[in-house]
């Protein structure tokens, strides 16, 4: 069983406004909306720290990289 825990966000009138008719529009909650957008955040920012962590370890690896020109005079 799944437990939900409540939580505070604060907007200025202008920002709810524009939530509120953007989640009618879309005919949808503020809570699901709201929190469809703070899941997508967390992964694009764990996708983002896995490629940074990779490329890290790629790049210490010792590997030469070559430019799209560099391919290009390479390959054609």
């Amino acid at each position: 069983m799944s437990t939900s825990i409540p939580v505070a966000v604060r907007f200025d009138n202008e920002l709810n406004s524009f939530l509120t008719r953007v989640v009618q529009e879309k005919n949808t909650t503020k809570t699901d909306f709201i929190r469809q957008a703070v899941v997508e955040k967390l992964e694009d920012m764990y996708d983002i720290e896995m490629a940074d962590r990779a490329f890290q370890k790629w790049a210490e690896g010792g590997k030469k990289t070559y430019s799209h020109e560099e391919m290009m005079k390479r390959y054609g």
